[in-house]
Formats: structure tokens, C-alpha cells, sequence
């Protein structure tokens, strides 16, 4: 007889972030699969946020970094020229202990709240509300590998 449930694996994640901001911090969601895992204000010091989460084998899954907080008055411009903004950095995510690095950037990318915003790839300094998004598929080191 054949057992026909997906097997899944642990996985721990530390995620490092900053602010750059002249008013009030960035506020941060941490969610995995729609799941939150972590809220916060954050600052210009780096945040380190660490959880573990099982996760289905053979599946897409999704690591998502939100920023909720901002309006446009955290954003003063100078005709052309931004001269004070709020932004939300992520600095470094690591999964099983293993930085990604650039594949945080070119696996990622940021949908807006707003739905006249674009899209964007390549995105880890979110000046919009919206989501990060890093999708990946568990086996996580077999990934990892066809990713790098």
C-alpha cells in the first residue's frame, strides 16, 4: 500500500532587514505561505528575523516581506529629485542556513498594493506598499541548485 501524502521538510529562515526612513519606520510583515511568521517596526540597525515552518514537498511555496505603512508624505521630492523617502531594505535572506545571495534578487519579485504600479523584478528596496515575493519549490536544496 502506497502512501500517497506528500512528505515535507523543516526549514529555518533569517531574514536580514533595514530602514532607511526621516519619519516613521517601515512596518514589516513576514509571511510563508500566507502565513504570518513575524511583525515589526523596522530601523536603521539590522533587523534579523529567524522562524522555521515545514513545508510540503513537490509544491511551490512563497516567502513574502511586506511593507505596510507607507503614505505618500513619507516621500518629500524636490521637482525631479527624491530627497527624503521611506524604504525597506532586505539585506540578506538565508534558508537552512545558506545565504541566497543574488538569488534573492533574480528569483524575487515586488507586486504593489496599488494596482497601477508595475511589477517589479529585481526589487529588495520596497518603496511601495506590497509584497516581496520569493517563490520556490521544496526539496529546497534541489532548487537551490537549479536556481544558482
Amino acid at each position: 500500500m502506497s502512501d500517497s501524502q506528500p512528505n515535507s521538510e523543516s526549514l529555518s529562515f533569517k531574514i536580514g532587514l533595514t530602514a532607511t526612513y526621516w519619519g516613521k519606520k517601515p512596518q514589516y510583515t513576514v509571511l510563508l505561505n500566507g502565513t504570518t511568521y513575524r511583525e515589526g517596526h523596522c530601523d536603521e540597525s539590522l533587523s534579523i528575523i529567524e522562524f522555521s515552518a515545514d513545508v510540503l514537498e513537490e509544491q511551490e511555496h512563497c516567502l513574502e516581506i511586506r511593507l505596510e505603512n507607507k503614505t505618500n508624505s513619507d516621500t518629500i521630492a524636490r521637482g525631479d529629485e527624491i530627497v527624503k523617502d521611506m524604504l525597506l531594505n532586505i539585506d540578506s535572506i538565508e534558508i537552512d542556513e545558506i545565504d541566497l545571495g543574488e538569488v534573492k534578487w533574480n528569483k524575487s519579485e515586488f507586486v504593489a498594493d496599488d494596482p497601477n504600479r508595475p511589477t517589479l523584478k529585481n526589487c529588495v528596496n520596497l518603496g511601495w506598499n506590497g509584497s516581496y515575493q520569493l517563490k520556490f519549490t521544496s526539496p529546497f536544496y534541489l532548487w537551490l541548485l537549479e536556481n544558482m
